[in-house]
């Protein structure tokens, strides 16, 4: 978790001026955490590339907040977000893993890696908008003040030689607060950041209903001061070449799209269908709801999903694996209400 900056803490007395007249507030402490890597499992993914198979990503994100419901309509919180994304192509995946075993054949190999991840924090401010008896709207605004960044990308080319020898090469452009690829601190960066929620329902008199989700919607970094790496850089180093400047740029993150179908068959159970999108991340799931208890299972990942909700707490879990150290795709999240009276 973050410190409480002053900002912070100015926010959190005007959230309790704001309480002070409301009879419906309602505090909520929110946890959430979601790993996708098919490629190599998560345990793996900064050290061995050994076993790597097929694949083109890993991905995760990471949220922990606090909110404070101030009646029907209005929410104001804050927030500590992670967001990693990392890109390659298979090509590059297999020349890793056989760099680490020393099976590399001879030949070329066309290498792409992209880095796209931000350390943040901000405050929020929720409006729900009943639309009719059967229609609701929420939207959701967040400025964000970034800590961390790694931001580039990589292109270039691997050579294995006759004699077992090898290197490769990259066109570099990389922005960052600590370079990972050199192992140093950079300069202070400093910039900040915004991203909209959207989330849509309708409900029939028939059990049905139908919702769609968006989330981060024009999710964007301006920084003011970041470094940045550009040119060539190369393994062995050679005659390879780059600068290292402090710069002013736009980082864009992708945004999520959640869209869910649910029939009610009593007031006590249901059933769901979900298909979700981030970036290169798909799920689509299938489950139901058995009073307080729900399972699902995602299609595409196998991964299987146990949930528990009640007034004051909500949990859920899943994972591809029985071992969460060997899972390739992992999710947890963790939400406590408490009414303040």
């Amino acid at each position: 978790m973050w410190q409480v900056d002053p900002s912070i803490r100015l926010l959190l007395m005007w959230l309790v001026a704001l309480y002070c007249g409301s009879s419906q507030a309602q505090l909520h402490i929110y946890g959430q955490a979601s790993v996708a890597s098919p490629a190599i499992a998560i345990e793996d993914l900064d050290s061995d590339w050994s076993t790597v198979g097929a694949g083109r990503y890993a991905q995760a994100q990471g949220r922990t907040g606090l909110e404070i419901d101030l009646n029907q309509q209005w929410q104001v919180g804050v927030e500590s977000r992670l967001d990693y994304v990392l890109h390659f192509s298979e090509e590059t995946a297999q020349f890793y893993k056989k760099l680490e075993d020393n099976d590399l054949p001879m030949g070329q190999y066309p290498l792409s890696l992209s880095i796209n991840a931000v350390v943040s924090r901000g405050f929020f401010v929720s409006y729900f908008i009943p639309l009719s008896i059967s229609q609701s709207l929420s939207i959701t605004g967040h400025i964000l003040q970034p800590l961390k960044v790694q931001d580039g990308q990589l292109v270039g080319l691997g050579e294995v030689n006759e004699d077992g020898s090898y290197q490769y090469t990259y066109n570099l452009d990389y922005a960052y607060d600590s370079n990972k690829l050199f192992e140093h601190q950079g300069q202070d960066v400093s910039g900040w950041g915004h991203s909209f929620d959207l989330s849509y329902e309708y409900r029939t008199e028939e059990g049905w209903s139908y919702g769609v989700e968006l989330k981060d919607v024009f999710y964007r970094f301006y920084w003011q001061a970041v470094n940045r790496d550009k040119g060539c850089y190369s393994r062995p180093l050679g005659s390879c070449d780059f600068r290292t400047e402090q710069v002013s740029q736009r980082q864009k993150l992708p945004f999520s799209q959640q869209y869910t179908v649910t029939k009610s068959l009593s007031s006590d159970s249901s059933v769901q269908l979900q298909v979700y999108n981030w970036s290169r991340q798909r799920a689509f799931r299938v489950g139901g709801r058995w009073f307080d208890y729900d399972l699902s299972v995602d299609l595409l990942s196998r991964a299987i999903q146990f949930g528990y909700e009640s007034d004051m707490v909500r949990l859920k879990l899943a994972s591809d694996q029985y071992r969460l150290s060997k899972s390739k795709f992992w999710q947890a999240s963790v939400d406590f209400y408490w009414p303040i009276l």
